[in-house]
């Protein structure tokens, strides 16, 4: 690879079968086209492609419209694009960026779902956008719960994503039993649905179910559509050329009929915003739209107040009927799929960019910025 006038940006990514076999492929080929316009090139590795002492990385680059196998140096902006779904990738991820300490991290990592409710309800306003959330202990709270609350609770990994096993509990009535009925998705992200007879063997099945998991347990919210359908709002919040948080783009994500989630990889859809609030919220529909965004400029500077330095976030957001807000998730390696479904071709062609427009900002102040991130841990 040839040297550029800045740098090399190196993003570390999960396997995946293909040519070349990584992760994200679309999204790396587009970073890869548009680096030269901001005087960067770009590697694409595996935390396996990584050599023990950090000296050299072994992976993939696009090069005369094709992808071609490459040795480099290290990087000198380590992209993290890793999503960790086993115990062995952890280890593979930790050793990786352990050996490119000497990379700039283009971004730090934030905590699991209750790490990230622990953090935001310190602030007055952050604290009104989120339900009631509890971390789930034993079948015992949860059956309380369940005692208290009509519609039932909602149960979901502290650390999951993409809606796996996810789990919506309801206590019957008595005339019916008294048991308990649950749906949600399985470690496939296969929706599933029972019926329990009786409230111990219900009980039983959600302890087996949850296993050694962390989870947390919130209150079901009636977050769905006039037609019954489960939606929420995904905002990408990016930061610019100039180091500033920007909002790059919003999608209203639509789950199918049967399902408990929206989101895509369960066998949801996208639709532009402002057409879809608007057939469900009538003229407030531009309003939420509004607050919508002022929630989102809000939550990423106090994130990055306890987590150290961060460029881009995906904020989760539900509406109930009323047009509540409810910050459902925050993911600090989101996906951006929904705007290529939307048809937003600004927003596509933004979050595939304003990685690069950012890597460029860390490059040219990276001199008077080494020591604050020297002193920032890594976090996944």
């Amino acid at each position: 690879m040839t040297e550029t006038a800045l740098g090399l940006l190196g993003i570390m990514t999960g396997r995946s079968h293909g040519n070349p076999p990584i992760a994200e492929p679309e999204f790396c080929t587009r970073l890869c086209r548009a680096a030269p316009l901001y005087d960067l090139q770009v590697i694409v590795f595996h935390p396996y492609g990584v050599a023990s002492d950090g000296r050299t990385v072994n992976g993939y680059t696009w090069e005369d419209g094709q992808w071609k196998s490459v040795c480099t140096s290290a990087p000198d902006v380590l992209y993290n694009r890793c999503l960790i779904t086993s115990p062995q990738e952890k280890r593979a991820a930790s050793s990786a960026l352990a050996a490119l300490s000497r990379s700039l991290p283009w971004s730090r990592g934030i905590p699991d779902k209750w790490g990230v409710y622990e953090i935001l309800r310190r602030s007055r306003r952050a604290a009104g956008l989120l339900p009631e959330t509890r971390i789930y202990k034993d079948t015992g709270e949860l059956g309380t719960m369940l005692a208290e609350r009509e519609q039932g609770v909602f149960l979901k990994p502290r650390a999951g994503s993409h809606g796996k096993r996810t789990l919506h509990a309801v206590r019957l009535p008595r005339s019916k039993g008294g048991g308990i009925s649950l749906r949600g998705r399985d470690g496939a992200n296969l929706p599933f649905q029972h019926v329990f007879g009786s409230l111990d063997e219900g009980l039983g099945w959600v302890q087996d179910f949850t296993g050694s998991r962390r989870y947390i347990i919130q209150p079901y919210l009636q977050l769905t559509d006039r037609r019954g359908l489960p939606f929420d709002v995904r905002v990408l919040m990016q930061k610019n050329g100039h180091g500033a948080w920007m909002l790059t783009g919003m999608a209203v994500r639509l789950g199918r009929p049967d399902s408990l989630t929206s989101n895509l990889h369960g066998g949801g859809t996208a639709v532009a915003p402002l057409p879809f609030l608007l057939a469900e919220y009538g003229k407030s529909g531009e309003e939420l739209l509004q607050e919508l965004a002022a929630a989102a400029a809000l939550l990423p500077p106090l994130l990055e107040e306890a987590c150290g330095r961060l460029g881009e976030l995906g904020l989760d957001f539900g509406l109930d009927p009323a047009g509540r807000i409810y910050l459902l998730e925050a993911n600090s390696k989101p996906g951006r799929t929904v705007f290529r479904l939307t048809g937003d071709r600004r927003a596509a062609r933004l979050a595939a960019e304003n990685p690069l427009r950012y890597t460029r900002h860390l490059l040219l102040t990276s001199a008077a910025n080494t020591r604050v991130f020297a002193a920032e841990p890594l976090r996944y």
